[in-house]
C-alpha cells in the first residue's frame, strides 16, 4: 500500500498501501452514469472552468470515476463528480461518496501524535523505545536513537517501501510482525541521510498512539479528530462504514487494457495499515479537514484541537525531497521537504502543503495553499495519477499561472510511460531471448522452500511434469506458474494481470545445487510496495 505515495507528480501512483467497496449516504445517483455533476456553492475567485478541467483530466487518464472539490476562504466554491462507481454497472460516482484516502491518512496519525505531545504524553524527539521497548533496527545504535520524528519523516535509511510485502497486496502481518521485521530489513542509506518513502514506520507510529492513549488508533482518530472537526461521513477504517452507505469500487487494469476491472475482493484493506492509510472520506469531509488546518487547528465550532506551536511543528519540513522535474523546468517549484505526515514545497511563489494517497484501485490527493486560503481535493477509483494532475493544474490557474496546461503535459507523459511499460510486459511475456540458455538443472531441482528473514517462506513446487509453481506464502494473489526465460531466470506472470506486478525470479545455483533466489519486478509500472527486490531468499534444507 503504497499508501502512497506522495511525490509531487503522481503520474504512476504509489501505493499505500493499502481496496474495496466504499460509500456515500447523501446525494441521489445522477441520471446519466458518465455525466459530469458539479455544484457551484459560491462564486469562484477567478473565471476557471473547473468542470472542463475535470472532464479533460478524466479523459487524459481514462479514469473510471473521479470526484474533486475546491475551497476558498473557508467556503467550497466548487465540487464535481464524473464517471462510474463500478465498471459494468450504471452506478455513477457522486460527490458525497466515500473514497479511501490512503496515505493522506498519515497526516491524521501525526495529528493524533501532536495531540498527545500537547498533553505531555509523547515527545517528538524521544526514542521510540520509550513507548515500544521492543523496537529495534538492524543497527543497534540506530534502534536506540530512532525517534518518533524519525518514524514520521521517511529518513530511516531503509529503501523505498521497505517491507510492504508483509501486508501488500493481501498479506497477513500484524503490527507485532512489522515491529519484529524492522531489524531484519537491510538499509540502503545512512540513518537520517536521505528520503525514502515508507509505510511500516507509520504502522509503528499508530502503535505508539494506541499504547500511549489506551485507545485503538481508529477510536482515537474518530473521537479526537473526525468527530470534533465535523467530518461526519468519514470513517477511520473500512469496517466502520455504516450499513447502506454508498460506495465506490476500486479498479485496476492490466497493461494495455481499455478499461479498469473491479479489484479482487481479497485486496481488502488490512487494519494493520490504518495509521499509514486506512481512512475513508468524502469531499465535504476533506474540505473541512483542509480548513481546520487553515484555521490553525481550530474546528468550525471554535474548538481548538492543536495549539499554534504544534500546527507549526507538523508543517515544518524535515527531510529534503526531490522536486518534480517538470515543475522545476516550468519555474513553478524549486524546493520541497517532507514534514510530519505532509509534503511541503514552494509552488508559484507560495507555500504548498500536500499529500497523495494510493491503494489498490484508488488514488487521492489533497493540497492546501495557506497564503491563498485554498484547499483542493480529488480522488479516483482507478489506480492512475489523475488527482495530482488535476490539483496542480487548478492550483496553477488559481495562482495566476494559467499558461501551464498540466493536464495536457502530465496526461501525455502518463500515456507515454504506460505505453512503454505495457510494451515491456508484452515483449517479456511473448518471448524468451533469442540466445536464451536452458535451465542449468532439471526443473525438479528448483523445488523447495526458500526463506527470507523479514518476509518468511516462499515455496516452489512442481505443477505437472514440466511446470513450476510459486507460492508467495503471505499472499494468495501472488501465487502462479513460472515461465522459463533464460538460464536460471524464470518469470512469474500472476493470474491477476491488473496488478501489473509480474516478476523475474533468479535462482542461485552453486556446485550443481539451487541455494537461493531473488526477485525483481519486470516493469516500471509496478507499484513500489511490491518490494520483491528486497527479498533475499535462501533455500531451506528439508
Amino acid at each position: 500500500m503504497n499508501f502512497a505515495k506522495t511525490g509531487p507528480l503522481l503520474l504512476l501512483p504509489c501505493a499505500l498501501s493499502a481496496c474495496a467497496h466504499l460509500a456515500t449516504g447523501e446525494a441521489p445517483p445522477q441520471s446519466a452514469p458518465v455525466a459530469e455533476v458539479s455544484t457551484p456553492v459560491a462564486p469562484a475567485p477567478k473565471p476557471i472552468d473547473f468542470d472542463d478541467a475535470l472532464a479533460r483530466t478524466t479523459k487524459a487518464y481514462d479514469s473510471t470515476g473521479m470526484v474533486a472539490a475546491v475551497s476558498k476562504d473557508g467556503k467550497t466554491i466548487w465540487r464535481g463528480a464524473r464517471g462510474l462507481a463500478e465498471e459494468g454497472t450504471d452506478r455513477p460516482v457522486t460527490q458525497g461518496m466515500l473514497f479511501p484516502i490512503a496515505s493522506i491518512s498519515k497526516a491524521f496519525t501525526t495529528t493524533a501524535l501532536a495531540i498527545l505531545v500537547e498533553r505531555g504524553s509523547v515527545k517528538w524527539d524521544e526514542p521510540i523505545r520509550t513507548y515500544i521497548p521492543e523496537f529495534a533496527m538492524s543497527d543497534p545504535w540506530v534502534g536506540e536513537h530512532f525517534t518518533v520524528r524519525d518514524a514520521l519523516t521517511h529518513r530511516s535509511g531503509l529503501p523505498l517501501g521497505a517491507g510492504d510485502l508483509l501486508i501488500w497486496p493481501d498479506g497477513n502481518a500484524e503490527p507485532e510482525d512489522v515491529i519484529k521485521a524492522l531489524p531484519l530489513l537491510r538499509p540502503s542509506a545512512g540513518f537520517r541521510s536521505e528520503y525514502a518513502y515508507d509505510n511500516l514506520l507509520y504502522v509503528v507510529a499508530g502503535e505508539i498512539v494506541e499504547r500511549v492513549s489506551g485507545k485503538s488508533w481508529a477510536d482515537f482518530i474518530t473521537d479526537e479528530i473526525l468527530d470534533p472537526v465535523g467530518m461526519e461521513r468519514c470513517v477511520a477504517e473500512k469496517t466502520r462504514i455504516p450499513a447502506g452507505a454508498r460506495f465506490v469500487t476500486g479498479h485496476e487494469r492490466a497493461a494495455g487494457a481499455d478499461a479498469g476491472v473491479p479489484i479482487d475482493e481479497r485486496l481488502a484493506f488490512s487494519e494493520t495499515w490504518n495509521a499509514a492509510g486506512g481512512i475513508w472520506c468524502d469531499t465535504e469531509g476533506m474540505m473541512k479537514w483542509g480548513n481546520f488546518w487553515l484555521d490553525g487547528g481550530v474546528t468550525e465550532d471554535g474548538k481548538r484541537l492543536l495549539n499554534e506551536k504544534q500546527v507549526r511543528e507538523v508543517w515544518q519540513g524535515v527531510t529534503p525531497t526531490g522536486v518534480n522535474g517538470r515543475l522545476r523546468a516550468a519555474g513553478l517549484s524549486h524546493l520541497s521537504a517532507y514534514a510530519l505526515g505532509w509534503g511541503t514545497q514552494d509552488f508559484a511563489g507560495r507555500l504548498l502543503v500536500s499529500h497523495g494517497g494510493g491503494a489498490p484501485g484508488v488514488v487521492s490527493n489533497l493540497m492546501i495553499i495557506p497564503e491563498e486560503n485554498l484547499v483542493l481535493f480529488s480522488a479516483t477509483n482507478d489506480y492512475r495519477g489523475a488527482p495530482s494532475t488535476f490539483n496542480y493544474h487548478i492550483a496553477a490557474a488559481l495562482l495566476d499561472r494559467p499558461e501551464f496546461d498540466l493536464i495536457a503535459d502530465w496526461g501525455g507523459a502518463f500515456a507515454e510511460a504506460e505505453a512503454e511499460g505495457t510494451q515491456l510486459i508484452a515483449d517479456t511475456a511473448a518471448s524468451t531471448p533469442e540466445d536464451a540458455a536452458p535451465p542449468s538443472l532439471p526443473l525438479s531441482a528448483y523445488v523447495g522452500t526458500y526463506h527470507d528473514a523479514w518476509y518468511g517462506d516462499v515455496r516452489i513446487r512442481m505443477d505437472g511434469p514440466d511446470r513450476l509453481f510459486i507460492d508467495m506464502g503471505r499472499s494468495e494473489i501472488l501465487d502462479g506458474y513460472l515461465t522459463h526465460h533464460d538460464g536460471d531466470r524464470f518469470a512469474a506472470f500472476w493470474p491477476d494481470k491488473s496488478l501489473k506486478a509480474d516478476a523475474f525470479i533468479d535462482f542461485t545455483v552453486e556446485n550443481g545445487k539451487v541455494t537461493g533466489m531473488t526477485m525483481k519486478a519486470i516493469s516500471d509500472l509496478t507499484d513500489f510496495s511490491y518490494d520483491f527486490h528486497d527479498l533475499d531468499l535462501k533455500r531451506v534444507k528439508e
